[in-house]
């Protein structure tokens, strides 16, 4: 049976290998040096987006694909996506009297997945944080400050940006499902971060953001600054309440003359803006600005199809408006 397939036409083969689930494709290409060599590439392929819960296993498996010539050159995204209980098993953790993990860099798993990420993972710089909070977690699984929560691991992801400079491209971090930690705690989050040189130098490259969060006092600076080092973006979604907070961030984000005016695409979710606080984030990227999504935002003075007419008038490059439940 071996011999069959090892003298297949490669496209048969690599139509057998597209109808395998992984793991059995997976079983297929250690049959063989040769078989091997034939199904390694539809493999790698599965491999663009890889997913890590912090847990030693997790940091394993990354640091075998990053080993692979082959699998690695195909890993382009990062995915946290797991139950906030089972994150970051297996591994010792300590805080700081402030509240962050303290000196991840410090632990060796956390130093061979930087030096992955720098200097194998080449295609790997887009990091997505989606918190996940599963319904049948046993009671004694509650999540309590020994687990690692999003915004810890956001920390080490952006500690690592910091201490290397890396230049990330992509920056999603959101609400998730079901989630229960309050995000964006600011104690959880590295102090001083973003007037590291290194973090600095590392998210000029950015150029897409996706943050949706509750703004506090606390991290109202926080998120502020991490739009504002960012001045090469070409694509933002932002989701923050409450209402209050939200038209005073959107009036001084918009001051600013370091808001990113190469902006291609502008998505606003369940937040409030001034009409004229919009139309001047809009502005900025007025050569570039392709498409603008308005989804259940508030505060808007002017009529709807006022505003879209205005806007489709003003914008040479625009494709496309989408406003939905606005007011």
């Amino acid at each position: 049976m071996l011999s069959i397939i090892n003298t297949t036409p490669l496209e048969i083969l690599e139509m057998i290998c597209d109808e395998l689930d992984t793991k059995d494709l997976a079983a297929l290409v250690g049959t063989c040096q040769h078989m091997y060599s034939r199904t390694i590439v539809r493999l790698a392929q599965r491999y663009t987006e890889i997913h890590l819960d912090f847990s030693q296993s997790s940091f394993d498996h990354i640091h075998a694909i990053a080993n692979n010539k082959i699998m690695r050159e195909q890993v382009q995204r990062l995915v946290v996506m797991t139950p906030e209980p089972y994150l970051g098993r297996n591994l010792e953790w300590h805080r700081s009297a402030a509240g962050h993990i303290l000196d991840p860099l410090n632990i060796p798993t956390i130093r061979r997945f930087r030096d992955d990420l720098i200097e194998r993972l080449v295609q790997c710089r887009s990091f997505v944080i989606s918190p996940v909070r599963s319904k049948y977690v046993p009671e004694d699984e509650a999540v309590d400050d020994k687990h690692l929560n999003p915004d810890d691991a956001a920390g080490i992801l952006l500690n690592i940006i910091a201490d290397t400079s890396l230049p990330v491209k992509t920056f999603w971090y959101g609400r998730g499902v079901n989630y229960t930690s309050e995000l964006m705690d600011i104690q959880r989050l590295p102090k001083g971060l973003l007037v590291c040189p290194g973090f600095q130098a590392g998210w000029q490259s950015l150029t897409n953001l996706h943050l949706e969060h509750k703004l506090t006092p606390y991290n109202y600076s926080f998120i502020l600054e991490l739009l504002l080092n960012a001045p090469n973006l070409r694509k933002l979604y932002l989701s923050l309440a409450p209402q209050h907070l939200a038209i005073e961030f959107f009036s001084q984000l918009t001051r600013s003359q370091a808001l990113s005016s190469t902006l291609e695409r502008i998505a606003l979710c369940c937040t409030c803006i001034r009409t004229v606080d919009l139309l001047r984030m809009l502005d900025r990227s007025r050569q570039s600005l392709k498409r603008i999504i308005l989804t259940d935002v508030g505060g808007l003075s002017m009529a709807l199809p006022a505003l879209k007419s205005q806007l489709q008038g003003s914008f040479s490059q625009l494709e496309g408006i989408d406003i939905d439940t606005c007011q």
